[in-house]
This record gives C-alpha cells, sequence and structure tokens, in this order.
C-alpha cells in the first residue's frame, strides 16, 4: 500500500515541475501577445497557444486515469492486506484446533481403563480345526466377563480396585495402516491404563497346553485333553483375575462355594497389598472368620487390623465387629458399633458401591432399630428392605425380619398377614441367612410366643436347633449361634412349659458373658422361685452391659411377680429412659402402678404403651381393667374390644 503511495506522488509531482517551466513560458507569451495585440496578430504566438492548451488537455486525461488506476490500486491493497490477516487468523485458529483436539485426545487416552485381549497364537492345525487366534482369545473373553457377571453386586465400587479394568473388555483386532482408531490405541498404550492380555496354545503329546500373559506378571500355563480348552481357558481367566482383581477373585471364589480358596487370596493381599486394598481384605477376612471358621478371635483381630485404610473399609470392618459380637452375646458392644454404623452407613462412601450403600443403609437403621428396641418401625424398614433389594436373599429373609419385629412389637395382625403375603420359608431353613447376616429373627416362634403357645414355640425352636447341629460340622459358626442365642430361647420356653429341670440344663451349658444368656437364667431362676438367684443374674446382665434396657425390663416384670410393685416401677422407669419405643416397660409400670391401688396412674401407662403398640391384646385387657375400676364401663368394654380384634 505504501509502494502504491508513492508511485501516484511520483506522477503526480513530475508534472507540477513542468508546470512550472510552462507557467513562465505562458505568462511572457501571453505578454508579448498583449503588447502585440495592438498592433496585430502574431501567428507563432497563436502556434504555441495552441499547442500548450492541447499539452494540458492530455495532462488533465493523463491524471484522471492515473488517478483512477492508483486508488484503484489502494482498494486492491487494502484488501489484500485484509486477506493476509483473515489467512494468518484461519491458520493460528487451525492450529489451537488441533492442539485443542490433541490434548484431550491424550487426556481421554490418561483416563482410559480397559482390557484388551490380543489374538491368541493357534497351531495351524487347531485353527483349520475352528479354534483360531480369534476364537481363541473371544472364549477367553468369554470366561473374564463370566467372572466379572458373578461379582456384579460387589461391596465396591468399580474404579476402586487398584487394578480396575472397568466393563471395557474386548478382544483387539488387527488393523493394518495408521487409522485414526490406531492412532487412538496408541495414544491409550502410551498414557492410559489399558491392561493388555496376551496368550497362546499349544498342542501336547496328551492334548493343549493354554497360557495367559497379562502385562509383567509371570504367565501360567494349564494343561489337559486336547477337547478341554474351555475348562483350561476357564483356569487361565482365573489366574488373570487373581493377579489383576484378588478382592473381587475371592468375592467370585465365596460365591461359587470355593470359600476355603479364597483366604490365601485375601492374606496375601492383606498382607502384600496396596493400601487402597488392605482394609477391604481384612474385612472380609473378618467375615470369613466367623462365618466359615467361627474363629471370633481371629475375627476380631482382622477387624482390628482393617480399621484405617478407608472409609469404606471401615464401614465393612464395623459390620464384622458387629456380627462377631452378636455371636459372642456382647450386647452392649452390639448397640455401641450399631449405633456408629447407623451414622456412617446413611451417607454413600466414595469407595462403596451403590449396592452396598443401599443395602447397609437399610440394614442398618432396620438392625439398629430392632435392637433399641422400636419394634414397629424396624419391621416397616425390614419391608423397604426387602423391596428395594428383592433380587438378593433379602427379598425372602427382609419380610421374616419383619413377622419377628412385628410379634416382638405386640402386632400379631400385621406378623401372620406379612407371614401369609410373603409365604416365608419355615424357621429352620433360614439358619445360614441369619448366621451371615447375624439378624436374631425367627418369626415362627416369635408368633407362637406372642400368642402363648409355648409348645408350639418350644418345637420350632428345636427344629432350628436340630438344623444348627448338622450343620455345625461344616459350619462351625452354628455353634456358636445355639450358645448364645437358639440355647436361651429354648431353655425359657421349657421353663414356660413347665421343665425346669430341662430348662436349668440347657442354660447350664451357655457362656456367662452371654447378655441374652444371663437374663434367661434369671428369668428361669424366677421361675423357680428362686428371688436371690434371679436378682444375681439380673444384676450381672445389667453389669456386663449397661446400656440395653432389656434386662431392665425383664427384671421389673420378676420383682412384679414377687410383689415388689415399687421395684418393679423403678426398673421398669429405668428400661423406659433407655429405649423409649419400647412398650414392655411402660406396660409393666402400668401394671405395677395397677397393683398399688393407682387406676388413674395405671390407665394413663396403658395409653402411653399403647401409642407404641397400639394392637397389643395384653395391654388393652389391662387397661380396660383399670378404666373399669375408674368407673369408666363404657371406656373399659370398649378396650375388651379392641382386645378381641387384635387376637
Amino acid at each position: 500500500m505504501a509502494e502504491a503511495e508513492d508511485a501516484r506522488d511520483a506522477e503526480v509531482a513530475e508534472p507540477t515541475v513542468a508546470d512550472a517551466g510552462v507557467g513562465a513560458a505562458l505568462s511572457m507569451a501571453l505578454a508579448r501577445r498583449r503588447a502585440k495585440g495592438r498592433a496585430g496578430g502574431d501567428p507563432e504566438l497563436d502556434a504555441f497557444l495552441a499547442e500548450h492548451t492541447r499539452l494540458a488537455r492530455l495532462q488533465v486525461e493523463h491524471l484522471t486515469e492515473t488517478g483512477d488506476l492508483a486508488l484503484s490500486r489502494l482498494r486492491l491493497g487494502r484488501f489484500s492486506d485484509r486477506m493476509r490477516a483473515l489467512l494468518q487468523l484461519m491458520t493460528a485458529l487451525t492450529g489451537a484446533a488441533v492442539v485443542t483436539l490433541l490434548a484431550a485426545m491424550v487426556w481421554h487416552a490418561h483416563e482410559q481403563h480397559g482390557l484388551e485381549i490380543e489374538a491368541f497364537s493357534v497351531p495351524p492345525d487347531l485353527a483349520r480345526g475352528g479354534l483360531t487366534g480369534q476364537v481363541a482369545a473371544s472364549r477367553f473373553l468369554d470366561k473374564l466377563q463370566a467372572l466379572q457377571t458373578a461379582t456384579e453386586n460387589s461391596d465396591r465400587p468399580a474404579q476402586s480396585y487398584e487394578g480396575n479394568w472397568g466393563s471395557d473388555v474386548k478382544v483387539e483386532i488387527p488393523q493394518t495402516g495408521l487409522t485414526f482408531g490406531e492412532f487412538e490405541k496408541l495414544l491409550r498404550d502410551k498414557v492410559g491404563h489399558v491392561t493388555r492380555v496376551s496368550g497362546e496354545v499349544l498342542t501336547t503329546p496328551t492334548g493343549i497346553a493354554v497360557t495367559a500373559r497379562m502385562g509383567d506378571a509371570p504367565p501360567q500355563t494349564f494343561t489337559g485333553p486336547a477337547t478341554s480348552f474351555d475348562e483350561q481357558a476357564q483356569r487361565a481367566a482365573e489366574a488373570v483375575y487373581r493377579a489383576n482383581q484378588p478382592y473381587r477373585y475371592a468375592e467370585y471364589l465365596d460365591s461359587v462355594g470355593r470359600a476355603e480358596e479364597a483366604f490365601p487370596v485375601l492374606e496375601d493381599l492383606a498382607t502384600n497389598g496396596p493400601p487402597s486394598e488392605r482394609g477391604w481384605a481384612y474385612a472380609r477376612l473378618a467375615i470369613k472368620d466367623l462365618d466359615d471358621h467361627g474363629d471370633l478371635a481371629s475375627a476380631r483381630s482382622h477387624a482390628a487390623k482393617g480399621l484405617g485404610f478407608g472409609p469404606g473399609s471401615d464401614l465393612s470392618d464395623h459390620i464384622s465387629m458387629v456380627n462377631a459380637a452378636v455371636w459372642s452375646g456382647h450386647d452392649e458392644a452390639v448397640l455401641a458399633i450399631s449405633k456408629l454404623l447407623d451414622h456412617d452407613d446413611q451417607k454413600r462412601l466414595p469407595d462403596t458401591s451403590q449396592y452396598f450403600y443401599v443395602l447397609n443403609k437399610l440394614l442398618g437403621r432396620g438392625y439398629l432399630q430392632l435392637i433399641t428396641p422400636d419394634y414397629l418401625a424396624s419391621a416397616r424398614t425390614w419391608i423397604e428392605t426387602a423391596r428395594l433389594v428383592g433380587g438378593s436373599h433379602y427379598g425372602t429373609f427382609g419380610p421374616a425380619i419383619a413377622e419377628s419385629a412385628f410379634a416382638l412389637g405386640h402386632d400379631l395382625p400385621a406378623a401372620t398377614a406379612l407371614q401369609r403375603s410373603a409365604q416365608t420359608p419355615a424357621d429352620f431353613t433360614m439358619v445360614a441367612d441369619i448366621e451371615e447376616g447375624a439378624f436374631e429373627a425367627l418369626p415362627v416362634y416369635s408368633i407362637a410366643v406372642e400368642r402363648g403357645d409355648w409348645t408350639a414355640a418350644l418345637a420350632d425352636v428345636r427344629h432350628v436347633d436340630a438344623a444348627l447341629e448338622a450343620g455345625r460340622a461344616k459350619r462351625p459358626s452354628y455353634g456358636l449361634m445355639q450358645q448364645v442365642w437358639i440355647w436361651p430361647l429354648e431353655a425359657l420356653t421349657l421353663a414356660r412349659t413347665g421343665d425346669l429341670a430341662g430348662a436349668q440344663a440347657l442354660i447350664g451349658k451357655t457362656p456367662l458373658d452371654c447378655y441374652q444368656c444371663l437374663r434367661v437364667r434369671g428369668q428361669i431362676a424366677a421361675a423357680a422361685k428362686d428371688w436371690g438367684g434371679a436378682d444375681r443374674w439380673f444384676a450381672e446382665a445389667v453389669r456386663q452391659a449397661p446400656t440395653p434396657s432389656f434386662a431392665y425390663a425383664d427384671w421389673a416384670e420378676v420383682l412384679l411377680a414377687r410383689g415388689d410393685a415399687d421395684g418393679a416401677i423403678r426398673l421398669a422407669k429405668s428400661a423406659a429412659a433407655r429405649a423409649p419405643r419400647f412398650a414392655d416397660p411402660v406396660e409393666t409400670w402400668g401394671e405395677a402402678l395397677l397393683a398399688k391401688g393407682d387406676a388413674a396412674g395405671a390407665a394413663e401407662r396403658f395409653a402411653a404403651a399403647d401409642k407404641l403398640a397400639p394392637h397389643w391384646v395384653a395391654n388393652h385387657l389391662r387397661w380396660s381393667q383399670a378404666l373399669a375400676r375408674l368407673g369408666k364401663s363404657d371406656e373399659a368394654r370398649a378396650q375388651t374390644q379392641a382386645a378381641a380384634r387384635f387376637r
């Protein structure tokens, strides 16, 4: 643009200089013409002026043409400059877009998790028979995916595993040339977290040998008959799964009945694994110590060692601790840890799966409500649990616990209606589920007790005892369940049916640090009119477990039975203060007031118990007695009719 302006200036400047000379000549010519004008014409001067006029016209024409041309060149220069700037801008934008795309591809590749299985190396004779390299890799992939599927409901999300490959598991199909897909693969290989598996199938004198290699792990070879490729591929897939995801492999072993094989896998992971895996390994070892070996000491030790590695594994460790405390009969510890669990499992932790979160926030809440107790709320929580996770065994077991909770909460109509609709199995068929979850729930027994049918209750608890006895050789934890749960219930039922000798002999086999065992010892002593013995056993139960309300409530009933109404009121108040949603001590308090002649106070207590257990037949009948003593015959009759409806 500057050159064009210089050219135009030169063109304009040149005639200006010439004009200066022509102007001087013209002035002289005009002066001469004026001088001669008076004397006559001057042909030479006229010719000069004519020539000069023609030259002036030519200059004007030239200036007009060159001016238009110069303006055109200026406009073209401006357009050229603008196009050049636009081209530079487009080049810069294109470069930035390419850099951004590459950066995005690198980041995406860096975040990639997956498993790529290369086509196996296969001898020509096997390939001709249909077992090509790609077919072998695909069948191997099927085995791996089956292992993944078997552990879908893991306690942990996939991304929490140290060697997670996620759900992107595929057989790699080789390509030729550097295609876009090949470029993406190159990036994944360089900066991603894709696990690669290769393998080979060889013929041997006795059949075939299958080898799978993953990363730097030592390869393992499995041999068998020529027709056993699927079997050897399964063994090879399990070897890869164990090396890459040992915790999930242990879950798989448990799910297919190979529980003992899981112990060395978990022990190695707990001792030598990365921190993110060790806490979970210890927690699962604690569960297995109890479920598979009945080893309370080892379960407590492993659970304690597992604490501190992560919030999710700590939660699982505390679940193990609750289970160990339940089958030890240590109810103080059960209540304390259950309160902690109910707080921690109400929020989703980053290293727990959605399934684990949904299930345990309900289990923790329902179980705490059961032992607090708040029976009717617990029953509703268990029904909700069955609704949300009905695909698991809780679809059957949840209603069974809810039936027990309804019965313990003195709601026979709800318990029997649920029993009919849910069609829950017999109590003795659920012992494995009860042991695994440490849920003390026997719906048939509990409903029979609420009805006062102690003969039916004894028959049911004996069936459960027989089932545990038959299975304890293979599952030693069943022996723990007998000692701290079933034998105390059976002994109490024997005492209620009049067999005091049998009750005393059976309860004598139970441990002295078992809360329920001590409570039943006190109740059996009371049935034998051994009031001093009853006081000693209840006092020991309270000493070992001062927080739970049950021993206080039991003791209050015994004191009332022997005529100590004031002592009964004192202990009933203590029980009610510890468990505000527990109807039993409130009802006992009302009975004690009635025994002292305070019908008005008794009616008030029975009304309070009715708010906690509105379908309790015995409470309505005693409420009716108190109202009758107060002369309120119509209200008394209404309570009697209510009792009849709820039988």
